[in-house]
């Protein structure tokens, strides 16, 4: 094999594995229920712009306080939201953090600080990942989006339910 043909297949082998990677963080996705208004021809470009993060027990997936540039979506596990050092809330799989960007024209804080509780896989999607978006993807994103906001909003009501007399 000469060097050429060893340039050519690394070149091969190093494509085949970029596939691999987009392939199962397509499926990573599409197992999520936050994604299940996305079809999945919708689906792989915003696959495209997402990034797997894995976080252990204890590790900040947000802090309070900086720049919000990035939405994570939990695939996997939970993690507690605290605001003031006070505990708000829970994330749990299928459930999104930072979504407010996704939405904003200018720059925004995050209010709360996320913590894995154990181990945590979320999908990250960058601000300039989500203004990569176009079409259908977007339509799709922002459904997405909506309910996931419904959701938070409907666990808001129950729990201003709970504390009044």
């Amino acid at each position: 094999m000469n060097e050429i043909d060893a340039i050519q297949a690394s070149l091969a082998t190093y494509s085949k594995r970029l596939d691999e990677v987009s392939a199962d963080r397509l499926n990573e996705l599409r197992k999520c229920s936050f994604f299940d208004p996305i079809p999945s021809e919708w689906l792989k470009p915003i696959s495209e712009q997402t990034e797997i993060r894995t976080f252990s027990a204890g590790d900040c997936i947000t802090r309070e306080g900086e720049d919000m540039n990035a939405l994570y979506v939990v695939l996997y596990g939970t993690a507690t939201a605290y605001y003031n050092k006070k505990i708000v809330g829970t994330i749990r799989s299928g459930e999104c953090v930072g979504e407010g960007m996704y939405f904003a024209n200018e720059n925004l804080s995050r209010s709360a600080t996320v913590v894995a509780d154990g181990q945590v896989i979320a999908a990250e999607i960058n601000k300039t990942g989500i203004e990569r978006l176009r079409g259908e993807a977007v339509v799709y994103m922002d459904k997405a989006l909506l309910l996931a906001l419904f959701k938070k909003l409907q666990g808001a009501n129950r729990k201003i339910e709970e504390l009044l007399p």
